[in-house]
C-alpha cells in the first residue's frame, strides 16, 4: 500500500508541475526536461507514468473535467438555492478557475488538437450527465421540467455550451454575445421545458464567464 501511495504522489507532482509550465511557458515550448528539472526525477521515472508529453496533457484535461464536476456536486447539495438556479450554476461551474486556465484551452482548442477536445467531451458528458440526472429527474417530478429524453437534454445542454462559449470556433466579437447567451438560454428553456423566461437572471452571470 506503501508503495502505491507513492506513486500516486509522484505522478500528481508531475501533473502539478506540467500544469504550471504549459501555463507559463506554453505547451509547445515546454520539454519533458523542463518537467524533469522541477520534479527532480530521472527520465526513466517520467516515462513510467507516462508515455509522451501529449499523455500529460491528456491527463490535466481530465483533472479539470474531475475538478468541474466536483464544483458541481457542491453546488447541487446545496438545497438553499432553488432547483433551476442549482442546475444552471453547476452546468457553468465547468468553466476551469485556476490561473492560466486560458492557456490549458487554447491548446484544448487547436485545429491540430482535435483528439484532446474529443477527450474533453467524451469525458465531459461521461462524468456530467449523471452529476445533472437526479436534479433534472427532481424537477420533473415537482412538475418544473417537462421532456421525454431526460440525459439526452442534459447532453445536449452540455453540448450547446461548450461549442458556443467555450471553443471561440465562430470567433464572435464582444457585442455578439448578449444575444448569444440569451439565445443559449431561451434554448435550454425549450430543452428543460420549463417556463419561458426561467433562465433570464443568468444572462449577467453566464456574460461574465464568457
Amino acid at each position: 500500500m506503501k508503495t502505491v501511495k507513492e506513486a500516486e504522489v509522484r505522478r500528481r507532482e508531475i501533473l502539478v508541475v506540467a500544469r504550471e509550465l504549459f501555463v507559463k511557458k506554453g505547451y509547445e515550448q515546454t520539454s519533458v526536461n523542463d518537467i524533469l528539472k522541477i520534479v527532480d526525477i530521472a527520465k526513466g521515472t517520467f516515462y513510467y507514468y507516462f508515455a509522451s508529453k501529449e499523455e500529460v496533457l491528456e491527463s490535466i484535461i481530465l483533472d479539470i473535467v474531475e475538478e468541474g464536476a466536483r464544483r458541481a456536486e457542491k453546488i447541487l447539495k446545496d438545497k438553499s438555492i432553488p432547483l433551476v438556479n442549482r442546475i444552471m450554476m453547476a452546468i457553468m461551474a465547468q468553466a476551469p478557475e485556476f490561473e492560466g486556465s486560458d492557456e490549458i484551452k487554447e491548446e484544448l482548442h487547436k485545429v491540430e488538437n482535435t483528439k484532446l477536445e474529443q477527450l474533453y467531451l467524451k469525458a465531459m458528458l461521461k462524468r456530467m450527465t449523471p452529476v445533472l440526472q437526479e436534479p433534472i429527474l427532481e424537477g420533473i417530478d415537482q412538475d418544473v421540467f417537462h421532456m421525454e429524453y431526460p440525459t439526452e437534454c442534459i447532453e445536449s445542454i452540455l453540448l450547446l455550451g461548450h461549442m458556443m462559449f467555450d471553443c471561440d470556433v465562430f470567433e464572435w466579437k464582444m457585442e455578439d454575445y448578449p444575444r448569444k447567451i440569451q439565445a443559449f438560454l431561451c434554448n435550454a428553456e425549450r430543452m428543460l421545458g420549463t417556463k419561458e423566461g426561467e433562465l433570464k437572471d443568468f444572462i449577467r452571470m453566464f456574460g461574465q464567464m464568457s
